[in-house]
């Protein structure tokens, strides 16, 4: 419920890698390229659509 709640302009996703496994591969060393995972995680949470989703977190990584 909270992440369905926050403001889209104030999310940004990591993966903790390598310390911190992504749920689902515990075990398993973490890397970059799970943040895919994360994301889709996360568009599954909120209602706007996965387009408009990467293109607000792509902002605020760069800000």
């Amino acid at each position: 419920q909270v992440i369905s709640r926050l403001p889209l302009d104030s999310l940004l996703l990591e993966t903790d890698s390598p310390d911190m496994p992504v749920f689902g591969f515990q075990g398993q060393p973490n890397r970059p390229e799970r943040v895919v995972d994360i994301f889709n995680c996360l568009c599954e949470l909120r209602k706007e659509p996965p387009n408009e989703i990467m293109q607000v977190i792509w902002r605020n990584s760069c800000d």
